[in-house]
């Protein structure tokens, strides 16, 4: 049969800050009763809480990394000023579609692109995200060209050189989209290792602390309160947010300040 510390001392779930203000603690206490045999496992538990904090900084930097490639946000702008033209040039037509001398042939294109190239107006296809907006002007862009049922309107109204650029610019984003830059970071298996060693280290530093003071005389009560009172501390925080039925909070490991909520 296996005897797991974790058998006998049940402790909530320590984020990282909490971990690393208890822990801190812990260390001044021990240092100042002249305990180096807490400070040991204090240390240790220090370490590793240390360690967590660090991994899942630099996760949650990996996290907000860009997705697509350095340029897509240029190229994106590209295209949104090119569709913004496109749309202007076909309304520079409007007057003169109208006019009662123009030849419908001309007032035929513009009534056609009018209607058709954006339907339900540019700024719908200019606040998509990247790839809905690239996915939409592919569309787009087969019905303007070649023998697409657009093309003819847009050599009536000479629209062609708009359509090429945003031809150009539509493959420059698309190949920019699919680069996907390197962003070295922990794997969220690492991050969830990290943390279950600070339960581990915790539970460790809590057997020693009563391994050293275990009977219930005046000194070791005392000595044993003032050590477990910083890792008693945040027990009760955390169990006060669960309670209220809420994400336990972390806190600043160095003033124990709240600062966030642990995902």
């Amino acid at each position: 049969m296996t005897v797991q510390l974790s058998d006998f001392i049940n402790l909530y779930t320590l984020p990282c800050g909490r971990a690393l203000y208890a822990a801190r603690q812990v260390q001044a206490i021990a240092r100042d009763l002249n305990l180096p045999l807490i400070e040991v496992p204090a240390e240790a538990f220090f370490d590793v809480a240390n360690d967590a904090h660090n991994l899942e900084f630099s996760y949650r930097t990996a996290k907000v990394q860009p997705q697509y490639g350095p340029l897509a946000t240029k190229l994106d702008n590209e295209l949104d000023r090119g569709l913004g033209a496109f749309d202007r040039a076909i309304g520079n037509y409007e007057d003169l579609a109208n006019s009662a001398d123009t030849e419908p042939e001309l007032t035929d294109a513009y009534n056609l692109l009018a209607r058709e190239a954006f339907p339900r107006g540019v700024t719908h296809i200019t606040l998509m995200s990247f790839p809905e907006e690239w996915e939409e002007v592919g569309k787009l862009l087969p019905r303007l060209q070649g023998n697409g049922d657009l093309a003819g309107a847009v050599a009536r109204l000479s629209l062609q050189p708009f359509v090429a650029k945003l031809a150009k610019t539509h493959t420059a984003f698309g190949a920019e989209l699919k680069k996907t830059p390197k962003v070295d970071g922990p794997t969220f298996d690492q991050i969830r290792a990290a943390r279950a060693a600070i339960q581990t280290r915790a539970r460790q530093l809590v057997a020693v602390v009563l391994g050293t003071f275990p009977l219930d005389d005046d000194d070791s009560v005392t000595k044993r309160g003032l050590l477990l009172e910083p890792l008693i501390a945040q027990q009760r925080a955390i169990a006060a947010t669960y309670k209220s039925r809420r994400t336990a909070t972390d806190v600043n490991p160095e003033t124990g300040e709240v600062t966030e909520l642990v995902e």
